[in-house]
This record gives structure tokens, sequence and C-alpha cells, in this order.
């Protein structure tokens, strides 16, 4: 059985990578892509890339979309816009993925605190599942609304709920350092290239609205947080570097069971060799274009401190690769297909 879907934001690089990925997709195929500003252009045009894959088909408009008998709708479009469209194909009985913010948070009152408004819609944050397969496999499995998730939450969830889990995190003092894909394809002052080129730019020191989403799926108190970003000149990629107080004094041979166990049948996480030291911390090089996201580790000979690091590809893992393997899930399908692409490296 193929499955029709619609792909809304699909000019930006969120829903490019979408069109990229379901274009070799054995049972997903793209119904209508939607964008607002585009509409009766080619896809190509704006995405040269994908030429062969989408030579014929244009943007449509929001109206035509709906008109389109579709089974999934991807909604990579800007925070704060998704939720009338959420209710329109939750009515019509259309599964949806979420790549905005909109239904990331399953707390009213977290939603209104980090995001700065109330939520237009409170039931559906009640209803959706947060879209990361590797924690919430099973729930995702036949949901009919599945968040997106953040790009840097995804990186240090991925790289954390090993130790969260068992209780292991005292303290943590995170930062993720990431490229310029992540500002999306309108420019800004701050994200401009002439003005981004070359820097080392932190422009969060504390705390990030993506905090939301780890002290959520980890369990962690606020006051035990602390998240620095920092811009660099790459444009795809995300690193988290992780300085972990423990919660009591471990041997390191009990941390590497651990993570071997957590990633333990998770297809698209990779745990770095100890050996060589330059392969034991990944970076986004090692994992870019893919659906990829590996974690390395050391921990301090007294035993209570530890260095995790996480690399992803945000326009991957961070986002359209776990929207697409959230969809295998909810359509009933092995929650690879489509996503076995290796990394190209060196980039």
């Amino acid at each position: 059985m193929t499955f029709k879907a619609a792909v809304w934001g699909a000019s930006g690089m969120a829903g490019g990578e979408v069109l990229r990925i379901l274009a070799r997709h054995p049972d997903i195929k793209v119904e209508c892509a939607v964008s607002k500003n585009k509409n009766g252009q080619f896809i190509w045009q704006t995405h040269p890339h994908l030429r062969d894959e989408y030579g014929d088909l244009t943007f449509c408009d929001h109206d035509e979309a709906f008109l389109k008998d579709t089974d999934i709708a991807f909604l990579a479009v800007p925070h704060g816009t998704a939720v009338p469209v959420i209710e329109k194909y939750l009515e019509k009985g259309t599964k949806v993925v979420d790549l905005s913010a909109d239904v990331r948070l399953s707390s009213a009152k977290d939603y209104e605190k980090w995001y700065g408004s109330p939520h237009p819609n409170p039931d559906l944050l009640i209803r959706s599942v947060y879209g990361l397969p590797e924690l919430h496999g099973k729930e995702i499995e036949g949901s009919n609304l599945v968040s997106g998730v953040g790009c840097n939450a995804a990186c240090c969830i991925l790289g954390l709920f090993p130790l969260a889990r068992e209780g292991l995190i005292e303290e943590v003092r995170i930062e993720v350092r990431v490229g310029s894909s992540e500002a999306g394809a309108i420019p800004t002052v701050g994200t401009h290239h002439p003005y981004r080129s070359r820097t080392l730019r932190v422009y969060e020191p504390f705390r990030h609205r993506h905090l939301a989403e780890i002290l959520q799926e980890l369990s962690l108190e606020e006051n035990a947080v602390t998240m620095t970003m920092t811009a660099v000149e790459i444009v795809r990629g995300a690193q988290m570097l992780a300085h972990i107080r423990l919660s009591k004094k471990v041997r390191e041979g009990e941390i590497w069971r651990l993570y071997k166990n957590a990633y333990k049948d998770k297809p698209f996480l990779q745990l770095c060799p100890a050996k060589p030291a330059h392969l034991r911390f990944p970076e986004p090089k090692m994992v870019t274009g893919s659906n990829q996201a590996m974690t390395g580790f050391t921990l301090h000979e007294d035993g209570r401190r530890m260095l995790v690091v996480t690399a992803i590809d945000n326009l991957m893992k961070g986002a359209a690769g776990t929207a697409v393997q959230a969809s295998n899930l909810m359509l009933g399908l092995n929650e690879t297909e489509g996503l076995t692409m290796m990394p190209v490296y060196p980039v």
C-alpha cells in the first residue's frame, strides 16, 4: 500500500528535507507540496537537487492542499501557525506530524512559560505524542498526532537519556554548537552569512526554548540544567557538549554497559569507540545527510564528573528525518523505511 502525503512549508529547509526523503521512500508518496509564497512554481526551482524527482510537481496553496486526499501531513511551518492546520487535518481523519513547536510540550502551563503566550488549543497538547521514536516508539504507533522535535533538544535528549533514566544526572552544563541552517531559510542580521561567517557567537547563555523539551523528556529540574547556545561556522549540524556532575561515583565500564543497553535496538543511535582518540567525540560532519545520532563520552578519574558529546544533522535527525521515522510508525511501517541513507563524509 502506498500512503499519500502533504508537505507544508515545503519551500523551506526542513520541508525540503522531507521532500528529499520521501522522493525515495518506498511506501509514502508526496501528493502535494504546500508553500504560502511560491504557489505554482516548480519545486526544483527552490530545491534544484530534486529536479529529477519532482520535475513536473509545483507548489500548491493552502486551500488546494486541503482538497487533496492524503493519509498524512508533515507541517514544517513557522511556530504559531500549525494549530489551525492540525485541527483541520484531524477533522478529516488525516494523521499529522508537526515539525513546528506548537505541540511539543505536554503542559499548557509550560507552553505559556517558554513561548510567552497561552496555547490556542491545549487539548492538542494532551493528544500529541512527543515525536522522538527512541523514547516514545510504542506511543507513536497508530497515533494521529505526533510533534516534531527541537533539533537542539533531540541532540541533548539522545545523548543524555541513558543517564537520566537511571537517575545519574545531579547537575549538567550543556553547550550546543549549531550550524546556520538551524535559523531557517529567511536571513536576519544575526543569521545572515556575511555577519555570521567566521564567528563563534554565543547567542543564548543560560536557557533556550528547547530546554523545555529536555526537562520534560528527561525529568530533570530546571535549576540543575544550564544550556548555552553557540553559532559556529557550519551549515548543517548540531553538537552537544554536556558536562555532568553524577549523582554517585561510577566506573567507566558501568557507563559503557549503560549506553550499549540503552542504544541496543535503536537503529539510528551509535556509540563512538574509545579509540582512536580523534573518533571518541563525534562532530556533525560524521553524520551529515543521515538520520543518525552519534554519542561519545569520557569519565573523569574521580568517577563523578563526565563529559558526553552527541552530534546530529539538525535538518535530519533534528527535524525531517525524525519526522519521517515517526510517520513510519504511525502508518504501521518499519521505522527505518526511506531513512537508510549513509552520511556524506567528508563535507
